[in-house]
């Protein structure tokens, strides 16, 4: 049988759940139920959220907002990097009133200056020397280092390398 003062204590203090109070308590979620009723204490609303705590995030609002707003991560990004729930995460983003991004949201990228492939590293200066002195075609500066040719075109596009229309020869000066 369970007592008054200690139902109290469980499930309006500590906003434990009935299920949790009947582990606790050795009883079936029943007997927790109808001494609810008994002791007319209120009950809940169902899907009940107890009052977040400091524990059971592991960031502040200062960490969040970096992470979210400075560092552009997002809410799954966030909840893997710290191994919550993205619903935790989507919570203390409310909680701490931090304006959520509009759908479909783009990082703003860095500038990369350095190109990374299979067979080396291809910067700025050398696919500028490439493409323009040189007068080497898209495709062929894409085979020597071994990737797609839409590599070599993006990258003439993200650093502002005029491309040639298709089909020309370049006139070397």
């Amino acid at each position: 049988m369970l007592d008054e003062h200690r139902l109290r204590q469980l499930y309006l203090n500590e906003a434990q759940s009935i299920r949790a109070i009947a582990v606790l308590e050795s009883v079936t979620t029943r007997s927790v139920y109808d001494a609810l009723m008994r002791y007319h204490i209120p009950r809940r609303p169902a899907g009940f959220n107890k009052m977040p705590s400091s524990t059971d995030r592991p960031f502040d609002e200062a960490t969040l907002r970096k992470l979210y707003l400075d560092d552009e991560n997002s809410i799954r990004a966030i909840a893997t990097m710290y191994q919550i729930s993205s619903r935790k995460v989507y919570d203390a983003l409310t909680q701490y009133c931090i304006p959520r991004r509009t759908r479909g949201h783009r990082r703003t990228a860095a500038p990369v200056f350095v190109l990374e492939l299979s067979n080396g590293v291809l910067d700025q200066v050398q696919l500028r020397h490439l493409y323009e002195q040189e007068g080497q075609p898209i495709a062929a500066i894409a085979a020597q280092y071994q990737c797609p040719p839409n590599r070599i075109r993006m990258a003439l596009v993200r650093w502002g390398i005029a491309r040639r229309r298709r089909g020309r020869q370049h006139m070397i000066l």
